[in-house]
């Protein structure tokens, strides 16, 4: 019963998935776990087990090391957004979301479609940082 039950679920999420419903990737996502990363229309989406400070001055010094420029930095205690630019000239765009004291959600894109190694790449970087 469990077996059909689970495949069942497994077809329904990679149906929905083949359709461009990008919710159900979230689901997918989630089913996984805090700490999953998910790649939904061009960002890069993680739940990080840090408060929203540390991932945010993670995200600053990252920036730094790979010698980025802060061209926008806003910050309160819900949120954040950092701003900077590749040699390039592809923007990077990073959105920092206080989820609870202890857990925070990151999102990373870059340039206007987004660029998945890119985006890893940094947000490896930052977990590094943590």
């Amino acid at each position: 019963m469990f077996k059909v039950l689970g495949r069942a679920a497994l077809l329904l999420v990679i149906a929905i998935q083949l359709s461009g419903c990008p919710a159900a990737v979230f689901v997918a996502g989630g089913a996984a776990g805090a700490g999953g990363i998910v790649w939904v229309k061009g960002k890069l989406k993680e739940q990080l087990d840090s408060p929203l400070t540390k991932v945010h001055e993670a995200t600053i010094t990252v920036l730094k090391a790979f010698e980025l420029p802060v061209e926008k930095d806003m910050k309160d205690k819900l949120a954040a957004k950092v701003e900077s630019r590749f040699a390039d000239g592809k923007r990077l765009w990073i959105d920092i979301r206080s989820i609870s004291e202890s857990l925070t959600e990151i999102s990373i894109r870059i340039g206007v479609f987004g660029n998945k190694s890119r985006s890893e790449r940094i947000l490896r970087k930052i977990r590094d940082y943590l």
